[in-house]
């Protein structure tokens, strides 16, 4: 993007950038880890989803997806919540820390704190940084992005986007009576929608 770009530009440039950002992490994506991570979301006691900055409103909309499927799920933002829920995990409670970077002292001290309780740790996140050395297992997600200097943009869609990856293994691996219970589920907020008009 160039300081000179007018609105029309710019625009493009962004969606363009972000679809070409989502097909580098889409093929950077181990299927194997991500097949291994819907099987032990689906085995979980306890599911907790923690980031900070950008990456707490994907955890955020992890938690939204997730809340449905009838499983305790666990969310903060704040980092001394997250510490004390930590420091409560036990075996067979999962833990998924989101940092693009990987680099944040806070939440490597969290998945320290986690695995130290007998949690398993999921990092969605730079396979090459502190984080992921102290994770269970990596989901790695290559967005070239400098979030030195920018805001991240493209790196939170992916990382949207993985959790919509994750939540929708979760439900098939699940079977046909699991997804007649969401669909009980989506029935029971109809009523809370006004009707589409048709004029």
């Amino acid at each position: 993007v160039d300081e000179n770009d007018s609105p029309d530009e710019y625009t493009n440039k962004i969606f363009e950038s972000t679809m070409a950002s989502l097909e580098v992490a889409r093929q950077s994506v181990n299927v194997n880890v991500v097949n291994r991570v819907v099987d032990l979301l689906t085995q979980a006691q306890k599911i907790s989803f923690f980031g900070l900055g950008a990456s707490a409103s994907v955890a955020h909309d992890a938690l939204n997806k997730f809340f449905r499927f009838n499983v305790p799920v666990v969310y903060f933002e704040d980092i001394l919540m997250q510490r004390m829920s930590c420091m409560n995990c036990s075996d067979g409670d999962v833990v998924v820390l989101i940092s693009h970077t990987g680099r944040t002292k806070s939440l490597v001290e969290i998945a320290q704190i986690a695995r130290m309780n007998d949690a398993t740790v999921v990092g969605i996140t730079s396979a090459d940084s502190p984080l992921a050395q102290e994770c269970s297992y990596v989901l790695s997600l290559e967005v070239p992005e400098d979030t030195d200097m920018y805001m991240p943009m493209a790196s939170r869609i992916a990382q949207l986007t993985l959790i919509d990856v994750l939540a929708t293994g979760f439900t098939l691996r699940r079977g046909n009576k699991f997804r007649e219970n969401l669909k009980r589920v989506k029935d029971t907020l109809r009523g809370s929608r006004f009707e589409k008009r048709n004029d």
